[in-house]
């Protein structure tokens, strides 16, 4: 008989508010008057903060007092310990940061004289991209870092059902994400990708990724390996199964020319590494254009899961095949 499972909170609190919710509740059971109630709850608790601390180089401070406030300024989650330092907490599912937002928020408390600030930016989903977080004094606290927590505080005897409903709820993200390891890959979802995608960046590719919005429905995209060229820029660029070998053209002028001239010869060049890139069907006309395709760059095993390491070796040729023919581009283009 297939476990039956209980139903759980997050399953329908899935927005970014309900887990603010559950950042504030959770920070509130580190007052010292709640260790009483709830030792472990309040251990866990600790751990959470100990762990911001840490991630600013800072030793923790014994807690005399914690005052939790929502929204005030649009920061997500404020909590003041001890009455002089701001733990300021943005707090994203699968969006991101916008509009210098992370930046005014750091600000708006400088300027009331609350300069003792750690900056956090929780993600429970993958984001391509963390550089404006950085920029932002920003320190990133992920999914599995808070999974980690939640489950020593499991271990250590805590039971409270909020606490477990939302490390059932990471769980279940963080499975999500890292399927593209066991599902066959017609099968993978948008989750899939963005696991895929991280992994790709943790093995060397350095790139960046993001959902991409067009009319046909979009893709999940990942742009990496840029090259300077003749009035050009080269680029690789990942549109979900498909690898393409782009161009960025600022001049309008050049973009017949150039789309035409990379597209014969990445064609030319792609057979001497056994990479079989074809001709788009129609080409675009705008900045960033796609000169050749490969329908699929990814490599199953016997089980029809994916490769990891062919497929890197295939990714790895292409960044081969575009260092080699832009070192010889300008040659290519004064004899062609």
């Amino acid at each position: 008989m297939n476990k039956l499972n209980r139903p759980n909170l997050f399953n329908y609190a899935t927005s970014e508010l309900s887990q603010d919710a559950f950042l504030c509740w959770l920070l509130e059971w580190a007052n010292p008057q709640y260790k009483a109630m709830d030792e472990n709850l309040h251990l866990t608790a600790l751990q959470f903060i100990t762990e911001i601390f840490t991630k600013h180089g800072m030793q923790m401070v014994e807690i005399g007092r914690i005052e939790i406030i929502r929204q005030q300024s649009k920061i997500d989650v404020l909590a003041v310990i001890n009455h002089e330092i701001y733990i300021l907490i943005e707090d994203k599912t699968y969006t991101k940061e916008h509009s210098d937002q992370l930046n005014r928020y750091r600000k708006t408390l400088y300027d009331e004289g609350k300069d003792k600030q750690l900056p956090i930016y929780y993600k429970i989903g993958n984001q391509g991209n963390y550089e404006m977080v950085k920029k932002a004094g920003f320190e990133l606290f992920g999914r599995k870092e808070m999974l980690t927590i939640l489950e020593t505080g499991i271990q250590g005897g805590t039971s409270n059902p909020i606490l477990v409903d939302y490390y059932e709820h990471l769980k279940n993200i963080d499975a999500q994400h890292e399927s593209y390891q066991k599902q066959p890959l017609a099968t993978w979802g948008f989750l899939s990708w963005h696991g895929f995608y991280s992994k790709l960046q943790e093995e060397g590719i350095h790139g960046h990724w993001d959902y991409v919005a067009n009319p046909r429905g979009g893709f999940n995209g990942f742009w990496w390996h840029w090259k300077n060229a003749d009035s050009c820029r080269v680029y690789l660029q990942l549109e979900n199964e498909k690898l393409c070998c782009k161009i960025q053209v600022k001049d309008k002028s050049k973009r017949s020319e150039l789309r035409s001239f990379w597209s014969k010869i990445i064609l030319e060049h792609c057979n001497k590494l056994v990479l079989s890139f074809i001709k788009p069907e129609r080409f675009g006309n705008g900045e960033f254009m796609t000169v050749a395709i490969l329908d699929e760059y990814r490599t199953t095993d016997k089980n029809g899961m994916i490769d990891l390491q062919q497929t890197l070796a295939t990714l790895k040729k292409a960044e081969t095949m575009l260092d080699d023919i832009v070192s010889h581009s300008s040659m290519l283009v004064v004899n062609k």
